[in-house]
């Protein structure tokens, strides 16, 4: 039996940030094509930044909407849909909810978030881990956007799983909790890091560089990283996304395998 013919769409919130989708989202779509031999689209789910760099560099980005009804006029007969959020939120399940309305007339087929049970989150924790390779006198703050159930008890179990292989200078960080400072502040400071002068790296649980990661976190005066500094900590910023690694990029072909 012929298999229906099918594109996927490599769906991420998006950045308006050409040089991050470069060295992220165009290398997870490098994977994808080498992996499936299907065509691969890259979707925003923020419509105006879609239309804002579609055709940079050649290539279309789509909205959600305008990617189900090309597919649709061009024959496809399934979507297989992508998503690069590393947890399930409120972006994940708003994605599936605007598919929704398109499942009439095509087969949409969608992964799984890079978490999405305990065994996700125990392979996840394994990936950072070799791409972070914690150094003992050092401390490591890996910061998420943290906004839902999914995000949180994703979080939690990532840190744990990290302190169960003896990595006690790893901390998750919230970013959207109101003391998401103070809480770092504290740990550091039990951990004896401005005592010791220790480096404290800021890993990002982002996929790709964005204005979330340039403002929030490390640009502006009241970032993390300038508050943490004028807090008395010797603290760096990776600046790179978590996309930009092979190991983990690796992930999203495990969770389309985990689908088909």
């Amino acid at each position: 039996m012929p298999q229906p013919k099918t594109v996927l769409f490599l769906a991420s919130f998006g950045t308006s940030i050409l040089r991050a989708k470069e060295v992220s989202y165009d290398l997870i779509q490098r994977d994808l094509e080498a992996y499936t031999h299907a065509p691969v689209w890259q979707v925003f789910t923020d419509d105006d930044t879609a239309r804002a760099v579609s055709g940079s560099g050649g290539q279309p980005i789509y909205t959600v909407e305008d990617a189900v009804e090309t597919a649709v006029s061009q024959g496809f007969e399934r979507a297989v849909v992508v998503p690069v959020f590393i947890a399930k939120g409120e972006l994940y399940n708003a994605l599936r909810t605007r598919l929704d309305y398109y499942r009439d007339r095509i087969d949409i087929r969608m992964t799984e978030s890079v978490m999405f049970h305990p065994a996700s989150c125990r392979e996840t924790a394994q990936v950072l881990l070799s791409v972070i390779r914690p150094a003992p006198e050092r401390e490591y703050i890996l910061v998420g956007h943290g906004n839902s159930v999914y995000h949180n008890q994703g979080y939690d179990l990532l840190e744990k799983l990290m302190r169960e292989q003896g990595h006690e200078n790893i901390r998750v960080i919230r970013l959207m909790e109101k003391d998401s400072l103070s809480q770092a502040v504290s740990w550091l400071k039990l951990r004896g890091a401005d005592m010791r002068d220790a480096q404290v790296e800021i890993w990002p649980l982002v996929v790709a560089w964005g204005d979330y990661m340039a403002g929030e976190l490390y640009n502006a005066q009241d970032s993390f990283m300038w508050r943490l500094r004028q807090a008395g900590f010797r603290t760096v910023f990776t600046g790179r996304g978590l996309g930009e690694y092979p190991d983990f990029r690796a992930l999203y072909l495990r969770r389309l395998d985990e689908m088909t």
